[in-house]
């Protein structure tokens, strides 16, 4: 499927004029989204993938979504992306009737039980033509090959579930032809060569509502006195009256509100956070192979982040190839993301042997730093045709055995690429959730893939114009264990203060998803999922559901979820 970022580029390409006047265009979709989660197969006692929830959970939710765009002449475009009822839970959900049983007008209440705004514009931004190359400015849609790390989360793309955030920047980016340029300042004739340039600048952050101090103060010691000049601890920036003594005190980083900003924030340039993005792209359609036509695209997208205050400079590389010819289909991206940073004030990845202790070059606190080394891919092999597809996919995301030391290597993949409806949606998600909390939201896993490698065969069938019956099967074996989220076993390669687990693998997970479309706009999905998973889990200190068996806790999850959709 072309990217959002591909799509862009290829309208580089000059086209006919269209008539001299303004043409609007509405799409989007209306989904709503049926889900059932039980322990076991025939579902029991106690799941709770939902906080405090106990028994079967059942569910309805929806999403409205409008993109209404503003064409002149196919030369100039406005485009707005806005949800309404985004994951809203059905029913009244928040007593506006004063009798549960009277209840008739639903609320807006969202699956985490707080109430959504009825209405969010997410995405505005404006596209136009130049003569060597098209520009994008505003708030949009960043979607790059398998979406492992830039996913726009539209449409229905996934095989299981539903995409629910998806990537969006603050982003100005040039797309062009880089060979027909040189060709046309040579003299000669462009030829139509499917490679493609952008460059892009994003704004991630102008100032951040949370003050950046990068040490912290205290007024008083571990036995209750006052700091004052010539203790070990007395730290002149947390005397800034020259009093002699502390007279502040804050953490890493503190909270504040708008009054408490400068009159100028969003003018200060040492806390902003911004990225340059390049991206070159092959997309060949059509080529001749061996006397066949062969779909071939492959590329690279390179980001640059960086934040003065915080020492950050940050470098993504990122992959991308797919090939398809005769029924043989390969795809693959790999992601890989390093440099330093003294960002994370996260709780549980602040390195405390360093704790006080500055860098003399930047005079930050090094239980701050981390050096990043992350790696991510996905790689599929198969064959496809228009009866059946058979395919074999491999994804890795890695992990962090101590989030406490100077190293980063942990990140999932993206949340919106959708492995499965279980391990990693839920069963994951809820753990990390559940032993990081909401102050380190920031290292949850979102239901993205979290920590671990895995294999995914799919085998799926169209038996009819319009429908498609997909079987998977999915396996998932743990990275590097952390103790917390994912415990330890004796043959782990890692250091972990305890081994609790016997299993090789986290588990695995059979799924099966029924698929129909039918009017044209009306798309129809039943999926169910069984997943057993192993004791790698801390099933008994997140309070998941679990039997034992041999003396091993085992965790035992179903789902059957249906959607109905209409695509506009």
């Amino acid at each position: 499927m072309l990217s959002a970022l591909t799509a862009m580029l290829l309208c580089a390409t000059p086209a006919h004029a269209l008539p001299d006047d303004f043409k609007f265009n509405l799409e989007g979709y209306y989904r709503t989204r049926a889900k059932v989660f039980a322990d076991g197969l025939l579902g029991s006692k106690k799941v709770r993938f939902y906080g405090d929830q106990n028994g079967d959970a059942r569910m309805f939710v929806q999403r409205l979504r409008l993109q209404p765009e503003l064409n002149f002449e196919d030369r100039a475009k406005f485009i707005m992306q806005a949800d309404l009822l985004d994951d809203v839970v059905w029913g009244d959900n928040e007593s506006l009737s004063s009798t549960a049983l009277f209840a008739e007008g639903p609320s807006n209440t969202g699956t985490g039980g707080v109430a959504q705004a009825p209405f969010k514009l997410n995405r505005a931004w404006m596209e136009f033509k130049l003569p060597v190359g098209l520009v994008r400015v505003g708030r949009q849609p960043s979607n790059w090959g398998m979406g492992l790390l830039a996913n726009a989360g539209d449409g229905f793309d996934d095989t299981f579930g539903e995409n629910h955030g998806g990537s969006t920047y603050d982003r100005a980016i040039f797309a062009t032809k880089p060979i027909a340029i040189i060709q046309t300042i040579a003299g000669k004739d462009p030829a139509d060569i499917p490679l493609y340039l952008a460059l892009g600048v994003d704004r991630l952050v102008e100032d951040p509502l949370t003050q950046y101090y990068g040490y912290n103060c205290s007024t008083s010691g571990t036995d209750g006195s006052p700091i004052v000049q010539g203790d070990a601890n007395y730290d002149p920036r947390c005397d800034p009256d020259g009093d002699g003594y502390h007279t502040v005190s804050h953490g890493y980083e503190a909270d504040r509100t708008d009054s408490n900003r400068g009159s100028a924030w969003w003018a200060d340039q040492t806390d902003d956070v911004w990225e340059m993005v390049y991206a070159l792209i092959y997309k060949g359609e059509g080529v001749e192979l061996a006397g066949s036509k062969a779909d071939l695209t492959a590329g690279a997208y390179i980001v640059n982040r960086k934040q003065k205050e915080t020492a950050s400079n940050i470098w993504i590389s990122d992959l991308y190839l797919k090939f398809l010819w005769r029924g043989l289909y390969f795809e693959g991206e790999g992601v890989h993301i390093q440099g330093q940073t003294y960002a994370i004030t996260l709780p549980g990845a602040l390195n405390a042997d360093q704790s006080g202790v500055l860098d003399a070059s930047t005079n930050l606190d090094k239980a701050l730093y981390k050096k990043a080394n992350i790696w991510g891919y996905v790689a599929r092999a198969g064959y496809k045709k228009e009866l059946y597809s058979l395919v074999m996919e491999h994804g890795y995301a890695s992990g962090d055995d101590n989030p406490g030391d100077a190293n980063f290597t942990g990140r999932p993949l993206h949340p919106d690429y959708n492995v499965g409806l279980l391990i990693y949606e839920e069963v994951l998600a809820y753990v990390t959730a559940a032993t990081w909390t909401d102050s380190a939201s920031g290292l949850w896993s979102n239901g993205g893939v979290y920590n671990s490698r895995y294999i995914y065969p799919q085998a799926t069938w169209s038996p009819m114009d319009n429908w498609h019956i997909t079987g998977a099967w999915l396996m998932a074996w743990p990275d590097k264990p952390d103790g917390s989220r994912i415990l330890c076993a004796a043959d782990d390669k890692v250091s972990c203060a305890s081994v609790d687990a016997t299993a090789k693998t986290i588990g695995w997970e059979a799924d099966l998803a029924i698929k129909h479309r039918f009017h044209e706009h009306v798309l129809f999905s039943l999926e169910a999922g069984y997943a057993r998973t192993t004791d790698r889990l801390p099933y008994e200190s997140v309070g998941l559901a679990y039997t034992t068996k041999d003396g091993k806790a085992v965790g035992n999850f179903f789902t059957l979820q249906s959607r109905i959709a209409y695509q506009f």
